[in-house]
């Protein structure tokens, strides 16, 4: 376990804050790739392998399974575009690539594990081809591992920020962290971050925290502290997919799947890949092209058929796919059979 110290100063601090950007999700999906441990992703682990980049140790020396990585996150964060990430990437200072590779050395020593590559060194020289090699790796990774699919992503974790941001302005930072359950606890004055195995305590010392949702930072949530801004408050990075459901969201539409269409109808199958990326009843309206009395009708059956949970927050219904209408939606039919 990780415990965050926040003062009073840090709760009046903390903040939500935009996803990392496509680089960053790259990164992470790196060290997920290698990780057995985060069981959600086994089906995307599957389908990634089959299309590995030849490249893709470059990326695995750097960020491998374990929690300890060199953290080339914090020095291009803000950069949306896996483009831009690149370019801050080639832009970094060497003083704070050099704090990171140190930092990740001290880590590796303390735990009795084998100091980075050689290679690496070379990233503190912008004549070697230390960081093109890594923007290289990281562009055919991203192909591999998004496959086409990081707009739908990053709208799913846009998404997931402006409801952490909605959750935080109309319950407080209370309820800001009951979002984050169960990869993290509030417990006056701690926030435990579930972390094997036991890492020391932080203090963010009236700097705040910045929470950030990220699909791949799984199975336990991410702590991004600057080496070189001490002023800079730490960032923790936390999962949007807690299960089938949610990863369904985040890819987004799927192409026409006939087998489903014959079994639920033209109509109701789309309402079911609509629901994937989680709708209320007046948004499946329109998407479907019909009335909001014919929306909930198809809604209550793919309810009642256990396929989608409705939960009403204010004045809306909304809509999100369970693990069984995740499953047969993907046509993993023994799967959606075992789960019936």
């Amino acid at each position: 376990m990780k415990r965050i110290h926040l003062t009073p100063e840090d709760l009046v601090r903390v903040r939500v804050g935009a996803p990392l950007g496509a680089f960053a999700e790259t990164m992470l999906a790196t060290r997920v790739l290698q990780r057995p441990d985060a069981a959600l992703f086994d089906g995307w682990r599957r389908q990634v392998r089959s299309a590995m980049p030849t490249d893709f140790g470059v990326l695995a020396d750097i960020v491998p399974a374990r929690d300890t990585f060199v953290d080339l996150i914090t020095p291009t964060k803000g950069a949306r575009s896996l483009e831009a990430g690149i370019e801050a990437l080639h832009l970094a200072s060497n003083r704070e690539i050099c704090r990171e590779l140190a930092c990740t050395v001290r880590h590796r020593a303390a735990d009795g594990e084998a100091p980075l590559p050689t290679w690496t060194a070379g990233l503190l020289d912008r004549r070697a081809n230390a960081r093109a090699s890594i923007a290289a790796a990281a562009v055919a990774f991203h192909n591999a591992a998004f496959a086409g699919r990081w707009a739908h992503v990053q709208s799913y974790l846009d998404a997931t920020a402006e409801r952490m941001a909605r959750a935080m302005a109309s319950e407080g930072v209370e309820g800001l962290f009951a979002m984050l359950r169960p990869h993290a606890r509030w417990r006056t004055p701690w926030l435990e971050i579930r972390r094997t195995p036991y890492c020391h305590d932080e203090y963010p010392g009236g700097r705040g925290l910045l929470v950030v949702p990220s699909l791949f930072a799984s199975p336990r949530p991410v702590l991004l502290m600057s080496t070189v801004d001490s002023a800079t408050a730490p960032i923790l990075v936390v999962p949007a997919a807690r299960d089938l459901a949610d990863l369904a969201a985040a890819w987004g539409p799927r192409p026409a799947n006939e087998a489903l269409v014959a079994l639920l109808g033209r109509t109701r199958a789309a309402a079911l890949e609509a629901v994937a990326a989680g709708r209320t009843t007046s948004e499946l309206a329109r998407e479907l092209g019909v009335s909001p009395a014919t929306a909930s009708e198809h809604a209550t059956i793919l309810r009642e058929s256990g396929l989608i949970d409705s939960h009403r927050r204010r004045n809306a219904v909304r809509h999100e796919l369970t693990t069984l209408g995740a499953a047969l939606l993907d046509g993993k039919v023994d799967e959606a059979r075992r789960t019936a």
